[in-house]
């Protein structure tokens, strides 16, 4: 296989088309795969995750292979997973009617490193078209020194990490096994708030592309670069782990034309814009149209603790009051008010952190109490 351009193929909205969007990497917990297939809903295209397919890497050179597996509209490696420098992979997908997806080989090139972080906020950071305003947060700016002896081809990503008060809530229902269960209260709708047990973290990710060439920066030091965007959607003190990715030719090129399109559509959480095919094809047809990229990229990490305490700005999400389980929830409001034998269901206010893509139990580099 040589090079794959990345192209926007001339069709019309249609269903039964193919995206992967995957990345593997040299970081823990920071190689994934998602594969989604377009569906026509009332003349509009979006893409719905296929839960049932079987994802693999492979080492081009050893032939081993690491089964992904899926876990909340993602599929990923084992928790100890991390992909050496210099190394070549390739990915696989197989969906249940035997149709096979692979990716031409992408080989892992050096890091390179991130001198210092720094977080900026700004009451205006960025102009959201759904709600006609600009919302507030911090933008995150690097210093590095660009190696002067090959092109460098930079992609950032980062994961946000706020404390969390509640680990599960359940709409109409109670929490039972881990699970929401139904619990119908004639004539009332109710949230059940569970506590956590333990600390706990929420994980955001990032809503845009932030990438970088060295073409007229070529072998220079490289000081207060912005490389990311963090909204103000909780004044929880937060940290944000940066990731910045090495990446081949092709995989800027690729994601230089994703961001035009990204931008246009309303970020990353937007419904996915006109179709970008990069390096996946169908094994067994030439001519089908498959959507996305595979991409292996060397990872340097760094992470930053923010304070947000004292910012004026209200957030971007409203906080509505807290509701545990109570008597009136769990059984007949008359046996709460002494009219009836008492209620004898035991009530639970609090669970476990899970350990997911968008919780974790595990404290964040860099926290401070």
């Amino acid at each position: 296989m040589g090079c794959v351009d990345p192209v926007e193929p001339i069709f019309e909205n249609e269903e039964g088309l193919i995206y992967v969007d995957a990345f593997l990497s040299t970081t823990l917990g920071s190689s994934f795969v998602t594969v989604s297939e377009s569906v026509l809903d009332f003349d509009r295209l979006r893409f719905n995750f296929l839960n049932d397919a079987e994802v693999k890497y492979r080492n081009v050179e050893t032939n081993l292979e690491v089964s992904l597996i899926s876990q909340e509209n993602t599929y990923v490696p084992p928790s100890d997973f991390a992909a050496e420098e210099g190394s070549v992979w390739e990915l696989s997908i197989f969906l249940p009617d035997g149709t096979e997806y692979r990716s031409s080989p992408e080989r892992i090139s050096e890091p390179v490193a991130i001198a210092d972080i720094r977080a900026t906020y700004n009451p205006e950071l960025i102009f959201r078209d759904s709600k006609d305003e600009f919302l507030p947060g911090h933008f995150i700016s690097i210093d590095l020194e660009d190696p002067a002896d090959k092109d460098n081809y930079y992609f950032w990503r980062f994961t946000s990490f706020e404390s969390l008060m509640i680990c599960k809530s359940c709409t109409n229902g109670i929490l039972r096994n881990g699970e929401c269960q139904e619990n119908a209260v004639f004539g009332l709708d109710y949230t059940a708030d569970y506590l956590c047990e333990q600390d706990c973290w929420q994980k955001r990710y990032n809503e845009n592309i932030k990438i970088f060439s060295d073409e007229f920066t070529n072998g220079l030091q490289i000081t207060a670069l912005p490389v990311a965007d963090v909204l103000l959607y909780s004044k929880e003190n937060i940290v944000v782990e940066l990731q910045q990715f090495s990446l081949s030719p092709e995989a800027y090129e690729y994601y230089k034309v994703l961001k035009d399109i990204v931008d246009n559509n309303g970020g990353l959480n937007a419904p996915p814009p006109a179709a970008l095919v990069g390096n996946m094809f169908n094994a067994q047809d030439d001519n089908e149209f498959v959507l996305g990229r595979f991409t292996a990229a060397a990872t340097t990490t760094i992470s930053i603790f923010i304070d947000r305490e004292d910012i004026e700005e209200p957030p971007i999400e409203v906080t509505r009051p807290l509701e545990l389980e109570s008597c009136f929830i769990l059984c007949d409001p008359a046996q709460c008010t002494g009219e009836a034998p008492p209620c004898s269901v035991p009530i639970v206010t609090s669970t476990s952190c899970s350990e997911t893509r968008f919780m974790t139990a595990i404290e964040p580099d860099a926290w401070e109490e």
